[in-house]
């Protein structure tokens, strides 16, 4: 007698072609007060300031002001101030909003040494930049040439 020969089983789905999606309302909501949940609804502070291009120069002529930060601490032209507040109101007093952006003396030095806070940082920028003048940022070269 010949070998029978099994037939492969169809398989076939109860219910259609459909697809569930009685959960879905259930992840999107879930999705939803998970993001709301995580997201920062903080503001960025920013100010707009004029940086001069930089240029290497091995003699440096002091011509106007010059802002030091170091640990903290503000000097402005070399006298200490006690925070960012005063020293807008020394940057106000000098005038340097009415001053044309051609005028040497409209150029504020910046100098930060050593580890300083990002607050303080940007604290003194936004003083210099409210107060008219034009950002001149020094940094160590680190290559020593």
């Amino acid at each position: 007698m010949p070998a029978r020969r099994k037939k492969p089983h169809s398989k076939r789905r109860q219910g259609g072609d459909e697809v569930p999606v009685t959960s879905m309302g259930d992840i999107a909501f879930l999705l939803i007060i998970f993001f709301i949940l995580v997201t920062s609804l903080v503001q960025i502070q920013g100010f707009y300031a004029k940086i001069p291009s930089g240029e290497k120069s091995d003699n440096v002529e002091q011509k106007g002001t010059s802002v030091i930060l170091r640990m903290g601490k503000i000097r402005l032209n070399d006298e200490p101030v006690r925070d960012a507040q005063e020293l807008r109101g020394k940057l106000a007093e000098l005038k340097l909003d009415r001053l044309p952006d051609t005028n040497e003396k409209k150029i504020v030095i910046f100098e930060a040494i050593g580890r300083v806070k990002y607050q303080d940082y940007f604290s003194v920028m936004a003083a210099i930049a409210d107060a008219g003048g034009i950002i001149g940022i020094v940094r160590e070269d680190k290559a020593g040439g």
